[in-house]
């Protein structure tokens, strides 16, 4: 009887190790089916941007006259829109708001986006430690006739992008640095190396692959303190203010962990959108690409510029086009729908998203994604990876965190845990509905949210006392956590998560006024 019970249990065991066998096979399977399709694809588009670029301009002008034609027949709910793309040498000389939206989209520089604003600005060049000269744009408030406050703040740009991204929205006002000059602040805004205004090395061109030899790394170890530090002596003051969005928040964070006495040189830290650990996306397509291992992704993009046809490609793609075939892979990899981005905003700040960066900076990202940990770059498998100690090593004393509720690249639990303990934290919760936006500057579709945020052992309270907006009944529902009874406490988190917000909502979506440039200003003190 024992021995058949053994044998029984064998073959159950022999069952078992064979189901979980087969599964591991299978699942192995679908794992390299899914590889060798990321990789078609990326060979795809690599195929296809060689062919476009040895066609002559007459067969590109002809397919050009084409797409317009076909996107002319169909009509949006946007008629200033329809009037641009239809008639677009007529419009331009009668209609000025067109015009406007024209020559911000055409703009190829930084200078020439504050021109069209009737703003100037200084370019400054920064040397780091390891030889990069990054250009920092300086818009003084006395150079365009407003008093200056004797206040600095730092503006930090995102991954594959430049500080053109912060000046971009077509109602003046609704660019914070333009704003933040008006009210007196010195504005410097950053270039990360790699990016068109940050090109140039002490010791190599930008041609050879050490120039590109970088990640989020050497932007916490040399750039941010390099760029800080800089403002600072020019100034001749002893902290400013800084604001990143995306990457730029992550930069900021990495640097701190790495030069503590960088706490004393930020009094007040604005994160929008922060990515320190995105969340591990859906989609099996940039999965796929994720999980390739780094040999393979180099082998595919090589050691330098990561997507270096994607520069040329604005220059000779039909511009509403441009907008589609950047929507299409938003939705794709990222689930991001865009309703929240005006279609004629998404003219314009399409054309000033993209901007260098090296290849390593990519993969960087894609180990953070594997681990789920805000890691420096891993060399080597034999050895653990580093993780940035933002917990023990930040001791900025007030922080401001925006970021939507529906953006797939920030885990807002994770940020948090990451965060040291403050001694005050708020958190306030907006509701955005996209249908009762009558224009971009409209405020007035921002409603209380009923649900409590993310957090453990709050108390809910109605925010009764916050400072009017310029619409009325704008309200948000706030929820406190204190974890001292001091009534002026040293340090204070305040945080705004936005309902319907995705990653790029927060810079160019409707309602940004009050979602983002109102907090910000109060933040900083206005």
């Amino acid at each position: 009887m024992t021995g058949r019970r053994r044998s029984s249990s064998v073959r159950s065991c022999d069952s078992a190790f064979s189901t979980q066998s087969s599964q591991h096979r299978r699942q192995s399977l679908i794992n390299r089916l899914e590889h060798f399709t990321s990789i078609l694809l990326i060979l795809l588009e690599r195929l296809i941007t060689g062919i476009t670029f040895i066609l002559p301009k007459s067969i590109i002008s002809f397919f050009t006259n084409v797409v317009r034609l076909i996107l002319n027949l169909r009509r949006t709910d946007n008629s200033a829109y329809d009037r641009l793309i239809s008639q677009q040498e007529t419009v331009l000389s009668t209609d000025g708001y067109l015009r406007r939206i024209e020559s911000l989209r055409a703009a190829e520089t930084f200078e020439d986006l504050c021109a069209v604003n009737s703003y100037v600005c200084e370019n400054h060049l920064v040397c780091t430690d390891d030889g990069y000269l990054l250009t920092i744009h300086r818009l003084n408030p006395e150079s365009n006739g407003f008093r200056p406050n004797g206040k600095a703040v730092f503006l930090q740009h995102g991954l594959l992008m430049n500080s053109e991204i912060w000046c971009v929205r077509i109602k003046k006002s609704e660019n914070i640095p333009f704003r933040l000059c008006q009210l007196g602040y010195d504005v410097f805004l950053g270039n990360n190396r790699g990016n068109k205004y940050s090109c140039k090395q002490r010791d190599h061109n930008v041609k050879d692959r050490k120039f590109w030899d970088f990640s989020i790394d050497e932007f916490a170890q040399f750039d941010m303190p390099a760029c800080i530090n800089y403002v600072l002596k020019f100034k001749g003051i002893p902290s400013l203010s800084f604001i990143g969005f995306s990457q730029g928040c992550s930069q900021i964070l990495a640097s701190i962990s790495i030069h503590k006495d960088l706490n004393d040189k930020i009094d007040k830290l604005v994160l929008i959108a922060p990515a320190t650990t995105p969340k591990r996306l859906a989609n099996w397509l940039i999965n796929s690409i994720v999980n390739l291992q780094p040999k393979m992704f180099y082998f595919l993009f090589g050691r330098k510029i990561i997507m270096q046809s994607i520069c040329s490609w604005f220059s000779i793609v039909y511009p509403p086009l441009m907008v589609k075939l950047i929507d299409i892979p938003n939705q794709i990899l990222f689930d991001w729908h865009s309703k929240n981005i005006d279609i004629l905003q998404k003219l314009i700040c399409y054309f000033h998203l993209f901007s260098t960066t090296s290849v390593k900076c990519v993969v960087h990202w894609f180990q953070i994604i594997r681990s789920n940990k805000f890691q420096m770059y891993q060399d080597s498998e034999m050895f653990e990876p580093f993780e940035y100690p933002i917990h023990q090593a930040m001791h900025i004393p007030k922080v401001l965190l925006i970021y939507g509720m529906a953006d797939s690249l920030v885990d807002i639990d994770v940020i948090l845990d990451q965060l040291p303990d403050f001694d005050s934290v708020n958190v306030n919760q907006l509701k955005y509905d996209d249908s009762t936006v009558a224009s971009s500057s409209d405020s007035s579709s921002y409603q209380p949210l009923s649900e409590k945020a993310p957090l453990s052992s709050i108390e809910e309270v109605n925010n009764e006392s916050a400072p009017d907006s310029d619409v009325d009944n704008v309200k948000v529902n706030e929820t406190r956590v204190t974890s001292t009874e001091e009534s002026d406490p040293k340090s204070q988190l305040h945080i705004f998560g936005v309902e319907n917000y995705e990653h790029l909502d927060l810079l160019w979506g409707k309602g940004v006024e009050t979602a983002v440039i109102r907090h910000v200003l109060e933040f900083l003190g206005h």
